[in-house]
């Protein structure tokens, strides 16, 4: 089963009582937000964001190198993103299938 980002706003429209547009405008501008932080990751500065308990998003700033193969390749700097699950989560999610 696959839960879609569009599934999961009518859902919140739902539950909450909210109108579905509005739902997605905010989910727009979380998006929106996390991006423009985790596209401000730095060299000296790594950045996480959790938007929700149990999950988070790490990105780390890879430098600029060289490979040296059979030829000279430079690998332009990037972002690295990473997402993670916390062991707490993860163990949550267990328990309820001990049951």
């Amino acid at each position: 089963m696959v839960l879609t980002q569009d599934n999961l706003i009518k859902q919140i429209a739902k539950r909450e009582d909210i109108n579905v547009a509005i739902v997605r405008n905010v989910i727009k501008s979380m998006e929106k937000i996390i991006f423009d932080h985790l596209s401000s990751t730095t060299p000296s500065e790594n950045m996480v964001v959790k938007p929700i308990d149990g999950l988070s998003i790490e990105c780390d700033y890879v430098p600029e190198k060289e490979i040296h193969t059979y030829d000279d390749i430079l690998v332009k700097e990037k972002i690295w993103s990473k997402s993670k699950i916390t062991r707490h989560y993860n163990r949550k999610l267990n328990h309820y299938f001990d049951n």
